[in-house]
Order: structure tokens, then C-alpha cells, then sequence
């Protein structure tokens, strides 16, 4: 049974019992992508939303309300994961098991918790604007992406595997423009529905890898000129079979890489993501065969892997600040 927190602060505020509370922010793993959205409110007190994105591996939970009072959620109890925790808007305190201390959260602060069966008590105070996206991971698999990025996290990775409580930083760290990019992208994720999952799999994977400082250890060192050729080797495939449908793991096989260095080593000779290449590749088609005017706008879009034409047009405007039936005008 998880022990309960003890000797918090008390004042007067509105409180709810985490058994209340739980469905709203229910941490979950699925076998298939999936999403789902709750709201609750209690007048004059708050209005929550939420959007949850779950898979096998891990439950990106997007939070979102407005505090008319201070609100105070008690004993909420939560499974066993791995928390990557950006604060977008407001500020709140959490008391987690297992951590001895309060942990703040500030706007635009961020931090990697390992919660080993926790029981957490929040307050937050009165607000107008409070927002976070939390990147709840299986522990299974983010020792998987521990075990490719090296010794330089081995500490961290037996950490993990002793079922020890622990937080990345202290006190909470900065969130940076690259973090601040991949979790918009995962929020709003720029590609064929068809390439969606991968996708935002791959996101959640770089994210990672951000958090713990993925660009430190391996990354700070220059590619060697064996990985290089390689993937110099990756991208000439890549822009000969953009249309097909790829996973990291199957490339990082291909080309004897790991998928650490792919990432982040494609992203440091090209200046782009795998994903984002293939995108840019695809979307670069989209405009050959628009301005050829022979396709309509959803043959387009399904060529290019889009099983839905209003995301393809999102997506077409994103990448060149104009929709395609700017090409259908002057055809």
C-alpha cells in the first residue's frame, strides 16, 4: 500500500480527494495510439480540461485550466512512470512519495521525475491561466532509450532499474527552444495521418533525449567519419523512397546505426529530423504535382500519405504560407 504524505501545509481552500480527481488525469498505456478528452468544473472555483495521447509506451497528458480560488487535490494515487513535466502557463506545488520535499512548478520550467508508486497532493493557487504537458513514460521503456545512449547514463539507468525515486534537476531547469518545438510538434503533429503514430513515437523519443541532456555525452563529440557515410547513405535512400512508409528501428537496422546517432546525428549533418526530411521530401511532391495540374487536392493528399484532405491543406499551408487551391486558381 503506498504510504500517504504526511505534515503538508494547511490552509483554507477548496480540496478534492484524489479518487475525485483521478478520472480526469488518469495515467494510462494502450496497445494502439489513441486520444481522449475530459473536462470537469465546480463553480467559482475552477474549470479543467484535459487531452490525453496514450500508447504502449507512454500518456502525453496536456492540462489546462483557470483557478478561481486556491484548489487543492489530496493523496491522488498514480502508477509506477517515469514523468517529464513542462510547465506552459501558471504555477502550482506538488508533495510526491518518495521525494521528502515540495516540488514547485513554475511557467516554462521543466523536469524529469522518476515516480515510483506515488501518492501526490498539489495546490494550486488562485489563477486565470494554468497549463502543463506531461510526458508520462512506462519505466520499461525509458530504460530502453537509457540503455542506447550510453555510460554516461548508466547511473541514471540503474537508478531506474533499482525502483529508486529520483528528479533530473535541481531545482527544476529552463525548458529551451528545441523542447518548446517538439512539444508543440507532438501537440500538432505536421504529417501524413498514415505516418502520424511513428511519428509522434519518434517526437516523444527526441524529447527524451532533450530532458536528460541528449545533446551532452555522444552528440557533443563530432560525428566520426564512419557514422557520417552512413548516414550520407540514409538520406540518398530517404530521398529515393520518401513515399514509403519507414520506422527508426527498420532504418537504424539498415544502416548499422543505433537510433541515438541516427537522430541526432541526421538532425547535426542536415539540419533535419528523419521525419522532418521525409516530410519536407513529401510536401516538395505535393507541390510538383499541383502546380502540374493533373490532381486534385485529395488525390494529392492521398499520394503523399494523408487519409484526411483538412489536414493535408494545414499541412500544405504550414510548409508554404498559402493552401493548395492557390494552385487550382491559376490552373
Amino acid at each position: 500500500m503506498p504510504k500517504r504524505i504526511k505534515n503538508i501545509p494547511k490552509r483554507i481552500m477548496f480540496q478534492l480527494d484524489g479518487k475525485e480527481f483521478a478520472s480526469l488525469i488518469k495515467r494510462e498505456f494502450t496497445t494502439e495510439l489513441m486520444t481522449t478528452e475530459t473536462s470537469i468544473a465546480v463553480k467559482d472555483v475552477f474549470e479543467c480540461r484535459t487531452k490525453s495521447l496514450r500508447d504502449e509506451d507512454f500518456d502525453i497528458l496536456n492540462f489546462s485550466s483557470s483557478f478561481q480560488d486556491d484548489f487543492r487535490i489530496n493523496n491522488l494515487q498514480d502508477t509506477t512512470h517515469v514523468s517529464l513535466h513542462y510547465q506552459l502557463a501558471g504555477k502550482s506545488d506538488a508533495y510526491i512519495s518518495g521525494f521528502g520535499k515540495i516540488l514547485p512548478m513554475d511557467k516554462g520550467r521543466f523536469n524529469l521525475l522518476n515516480c515510483v508508486d506515488p501518492v501526490s497532493t498539489f495546490v494550486f493557487p488562485k489563477q486565470q491561466v494554468y497549463e502543463y504537458l506531461c510526458v508520462g513514460l512506462k519505466p520499461s521503456f525509458f530504460r530502453s532509450v537509457l540503455q542506447d545512449c550510453g555510460p554516461a547514463y548508466e547511473s541514471m539507468l540503474e537508478q531506474s532499474q533499482r525502483g529508486q525515486a529520483f528528479s533530473l534537476h535541481h531545482p527544476n531547469s529552463t525548458t529551451d527552444h528545441l523542447q518548446r518545438d517538439t512539444l508543440n510538434l507532438l501537440k500538432h503533429p505536421p504529417v501524413a495521418d498514415n505516418l502520424k503514430t511513428l511519428y509522434i513515437r519518434s517526437k516523444v523519443k527526441e524529447l527524451i533525449l532533450l530532458t536528460i541532456g541528449g545533446r551532452g555525452a555522444e552528440d557533443k563529440k563530432a560525428v566520426t567519419n564512419i557514422d557520417t557515410d552512413k548516414l550520407n547513405a540514409v538520406k540518398v535512400y530517404l530521398t529515393a523512397n520518401y513515399l514509403a512508409v519507414f520506422t527508426l528501428e527498420s532504418v537504424s537496422k539498415t544502416f548499422g546505426l543505433n537510433e541515438f546517432k541516427l537522430k541526432s546525428g541526421f538532425r547535426k549533418l542536415f539540419g533535419y529530423t528523419v521525419f522532418g526530411y521525409i516530410h519536407q521530401l513529401r510536401m516538395e511532391h505535393a507541390y510538383t504535382l499541383l502546380c502540374s495540374g493533373g490532381f486534385s487536392i485529395g488525390e494529392v493528399a492521398s499520394i503523399i500519405g494523408y487519409t484526411s484532405d483538412s489536414a493535408f491543406i494545414r499541412a500544405y499551408k504550414l510548409q508554404f504560407g498559402y493552401t493548395p487551391g492557390k494552385h487550382q486558381l491559376f490552373a
